[in-house]
């Protein structure tokens, strides 16, 4: 079987995801091809070099319609048996032409996080769930990452006939750690990673840490600005630490150096981090936004906060004690365990291509 996956900027969560994919399938009679963004998208992928595209792209209207040809070219290319489209804008890039075309194309579609949940005006919200209700004629099946994103496509009126659930999984195997990377010491770590834009919400977390009173609390960031999101002005303290973006293979010495990660989103259709953190037997502190809270039970897995109330994160900060944080990462290794591995996010993947395709 061959399966073409359609990404736009391929990178963070959505490389993860794709990769993680990639990785496990060529095991399974899948003969996997990638094509995405050659702007703002990884280039290292586990298989053949002939089997991995790039299109000159960019987000401007004049970029789409030649976005569009790209695409068409390698399915005309590969002729897959399935195409499988990461994301928004690849779901429009890949899926709108298809319909001028008379060959039936089984398409899978995962918006990693639907566009019309996004900390928007509601004119646009309707605007996007138009589009969306538009594009699935075209499309066989619709992979939602949580609980959260399938029963928010259900409300806006996509069909539950082609609806499906499938967690995001990551790898069980644990990398070598790096023993010389290490946080404040005779303190209590939390780690928060990820973009400094307004879904993850670290203006927020900024200023809620800012109000906290204890002292031997620290907090190291892993993240950095980006194009149209936050100015965070990233001065180090004695409590505070930014570290920019650091190489991927480093993320696990932090998971592993840390007390507990903190995601204090706006939004969040999935929540990568609060799995990696879980992997590495972290508790995971959450705001009660979006599917977040499908992944961490309060005070059994991590902490959850109400967004809506600074006060609530700001008491869980005041309160922390280190023993209950690693007896709450022991279960929260064993959810990871049981709900969040790579091998069931791919078997369910694989039992979906079957079944579209018979």
């Amino acid at each position: 079987m061959r399966v073409l996956h359609i990404g736009e900027y391929v990178q963070g969560g959505v490389a993860t995801y794709i990769a993680t994919l990639l990785n496990h399938s060529k095991n399974l009679e899948i003969e996997d091809f990638l094509i995405c963004s050659e702007k703002n998208s990884e280039y290292e992928w586990n298989i053949p070099v002939d089997h991995v595209n790039y299109y000159p792209y960019e987000r401007s209207l004049l970029r789409i319609f030649p976005a569009m040809v790209a695409i068409q070219k390698e399915i005309r290319r590969v002729r897959p048996d399935v195409i499988y489209c990461h994301s928004t804008w690849a779901g429009l890039l890949a899926r709108l032409p298809l319909f001028f075309l008379s060959k039936k194309i089984r398409v899978i579609y995962n918006a990693h996080g639907w566009a019309f949940l996004r900390d928007t005006s509601e004119w646009k919200r309707k605007v996007y769930a138009w589009v969306e209700r538009l594009l699935f004629f075209r499309t066989d099946a619709v992979v939602n990452v949580s609980r959260y994103e399938y029963d928010a496509a259900l409300h806006y009126g996509l069909g539950e006939e082609k609806q499906h659930i499938i967690y995001s999984g990551i790898e069980v195997d644990k990398e070598p750690l790096d023993s010389s990377i290490c946080l404040a010491k005779n303190a209590v770590n939390l780690l928060f990673v990820g973009r400094f834009d307004p879904q993850k919400g670290v203006d927020y977390l900024l200023d809620v840490f800012r109000k906290c009173q204890r002292s031997d609390i620290h907090l190291t960031l892993i993240g950095d600005n980006v194009i149209g999101g936050l100015h965070i002005e990233k001065n180090n303290t004695d409590r505070v630490t930014f570290l920019g973006w650091v190489p991927h293979e480093s993320l696990s010495s932090y998971y592993a150096a840390c007390d507990a990660v903190i995601m204090p989103s706006r939004w969040e259709a999935f929540g990568l981090v609060a799995v990696e953190a879980m992997k590495f037997s972290k508790p995971v502190i959450v705001s009660n936004r979006g599917a977040l809270i499908e992944l961490i039970k309060d005070r059994e897995t991590g902490y959850v906060f109400d967004f809506k109330d600074p006060n609530s994160l700001l008491n869980i900060l005041n309160n922390l004690e280190p023993s209950v944080l690693e007896k709450m990462g022991k279960l929260a290794e064993e959810n990871f365990k049981r709900n969040f591995q790579a091998e069931t996010m791919i078997k369910k993947t694989i039992a979906l291509y079957n079944r579209i395709i018979s």
